[in-house]
């Protein structure tokens, strides 16, 4: 690989090139502050696994000290192969990426939002130790495009030391949604592109002609937005058009929904921003020790995919049922590979269909129980971190080991 490189021994290199996946799997993890890193901690040493964490960043430089942490780590801890969350801590210069692959150390990032936002404008150094992990199969020909040698579909999970629980036959509140309003996300995007207003005409075109779908989006841009009009735009820009179209997207979404609920006792929380949208709106859940007791507690909990996933599904998923919660989702391709959707979930083609099918369970509850216990027992035994660390591992092992 060209370009700037961190220099190493001869003795530092042979001190580094030692086996890989010759024992119990060691895995270092870049933490960034991202809220799965202490399921991936927990999920490893569940399976056996040796883990060591260095502090990283999702966004910035690394401190001196967090280099020197990451380089001690490497020589006393020797990982089998390091683990991030979209891209963190990599550098822009892909120094980090040419040092991994002169180490011969696998680095693995997990990238559960669109890749396209992340790397555009980075120097990506798609090396053969360099491992692409993407929650949504639709990025992979973009991985490919960028000269990933392995691209590794790793779908999001939940973890069942945050939630589990049998289902509560009477719940304290009819329908619920939890996420954020997304209203502050989309008008800062949209104050970013203001020094671009034939873009913004034609963004705003695109949402009212139909033309920001989940398809549309994933193939690129492009297929949205007239090519001539982004061919000027700098990386930067290119990336906030594309943030926008996100953010607007969801807002819409999210918004639509608890309009079309909101009559039938629908709560929303997330945010102060609801609040300008239904009457029925609360503050936050915690994620970490209170979301699992608010899924259960809910009789109909509803979701929506946000415009960046074009075949996956999102956390609320796997969390919810693992939680003892009942969920109605949007019909996203991916549901038919992760349970069965006759038995096991609940979806939806239409918000009119949505409103007609969460009025049908709130009427009939004896028929959500069997649906929550059989979608519990699909997660927790296929689609916990664990389930997704160990396939990782089998992954790598058969490409690495040495």
């Amino acid at each position: 690989m060209d370009g700037p490189r961190l220099q190493i021994s001869d003795r530092m290199r042979r001190f580094l090139n030692y086996p890989k996946f010759a024992g119990p799997t060691r895995m270092l993890i870049l933490e960034a502050d991202y809220f799965f890193e202490r399921s991936w901690r927990h999920a490893a040493e569940g399976l056996g696994w040796q883990v060591h964490g260095v502090p990283s960043a999702m966004v910035g430089g690394l401190t001196r000290e967090d280099v020197e942490k990451l380089f001690t780590a490497l020589g006393a801890f020797r990982p089998d192969f390091i683990l991030g969350s979209n891209y963190a801590g990599m550098d822009t210069q892909g120094m980090f990426a040419r040092f991994f692959e002169d180490a011969r150390i696998p680095h693995v990032s997990w990238f559960t939002d669109t890749p396209r936002m992340i790397l555009h404008g980075r120097e990506v150094q798609p090396a053969h130790y360099a491992v692409a992990a993407t929650w949504e199969k639709a990025y992979v020909p973009h991985f490919d495009r960028l000269g990933f040698q392995h691209v590794f579909h790793m779908p999001l999970a939940t973890d069942p030391e945050l939630f589990s629980g049998h289902p509560e036959p009477d719940c304290v509140r009819p329908l619920a949604f939890v996420g954020t309003s997304m209203i502050d996300q989309a008008n800062e995007a949209w104050e970013k592109l203001e020094h671009l207003p034939e873009v913004v005409r034609s963004m705003l075109g695109a949402f009212e002609e139909g033309r920001v779908t989940r398809d549309k989006f994933a193939r690129g841009i492009e297929t949205i937005l007239e090519p001539d009009l982004l061919a000027p735009l700098d990386a930067s820009e290119r990336r906030h058009v594309e943030l926008c179209l996100v953010y607007e997207a969801t807002r819409r979404q999210r918004a639509e929904m608890a309009l079309r609920l909101a009559p039938h006792g629908m709560e929303v929380r997330g945010d102060p921003h609801w609040a300008t949208v239904v009457a029925n709106a609360g503050g936050t859940v915690g994620y970490f020790d209170d979301l699992a007791g608010f899924y259960r507690n809910t009789a109909v909990n509803l979701n929506t995919t946000s415009l960046q996933m074009k075949n996956a599904v999102n956390q609320r998923v796997f969390d919810c049922p693992a939680a003892g919660g009942f969920l109605i989702t949007d019909a996203q391709q991916d549901i038919e590979d992760l349970f069965d959707p006759e038995h096991e979930a609940v979806t939806y083609h239409s918000f009119d269909e949505l409103e007609d099918k969460a009025l049908f369970y709130l009427r009939h509850p004896d028929q959500r129980i069997p649906i929550i216990q059989r979608a519990q027992r699909r997660v927790l035994a296929h689609h916990t971190h664990a389930h997704r660390l160990h396939a990782l591992g089998q992954y790598l092992r058969e490409r690495f080991a040495s």
